[in-house]
């Protein structure tokens, strides 16, 4: 019980260090040396993308706030042009709708997976149920069992483990996705 308080208390202190705007949205703050460094120099389908060693400091930043919990990416900046900032809006906007979009492809081939488990297990299921009403050697039986089992298993890790942890990633990548970005600095014409 004590571990539990003494988890809970620290739990709301991690919280707390995180600022939140006006509207409740948590705030990242980034802030910016070489703006050469943001975009990828790659790009696809004529959609610009932030880099990847941007991307893992706004994927480490946002990893103390809940995936549901709106959010503010704060840049800060000196001499961005306005065509800048609209770059940046759009390269972070598409680097993570990729990110979602990867996340419901895992999360269709997630559920393919589960219902190949289930039907590999009634087939499975059937195949002891045959086997024992026509008195197959009992060590094929126990065979099946396990194997039997072994999709059971399979079926609930898939469905309910690794569907959890894609559903997590899903909903945060969508939180950044749908976040508010501002910008401080001067502004350079």
């Amino acid at each position: 019980m004590l571990k539990f308080l003494k988890f809970y208390k620290e739990k709301k202190l991690i919280e707390q260090d995180r600022p939140k705007d006006k509207y409740g949205r948590a705030i990242i703050n980034i802030t910016i040396k070489d703006k050469d460094e943001v975009l990828s120099p790659f790009i696809i389908d004529n959609n610009e993308a932030i880099s990847a060693d941007f991307a893992n400091h706004i994927d480490n930043a946002v990893k103390s706030i809940p995936p549901k919990q709106d959010i503010n990416i704060n840049i800060n900046c000196e001499n961005l042009k306005e065509e800048d900032k609209t770059h940046f809006s759009l390269a972070i906007k598409n680097y993570y709708k990729n990110s979602v979009l990867d996340n419901q492809r895992k999360i269709k081939t997630n559920l393919k997976l589960f219902l190949i488990m289930i039907v590999l297990s009634l087939l499975s299921t059937t195949v002891l149920f045959l086997f024992d009403y026509f008195n197959v050697n009992w060590l094929i039986k126990e065979i099946i069992d396990i194997i039997t089992w072994v999709f059971v298993w399979e079926a609930v890790d898939i469905m309910v483990f690794q569907r959890a942890m894609i559903i997590y990633e899903r909903q945060r990548d969508l939180a950044l996705f749908n976040s508010f970005i501002t910008f401080n600095g001067k502004t350079k014409n």
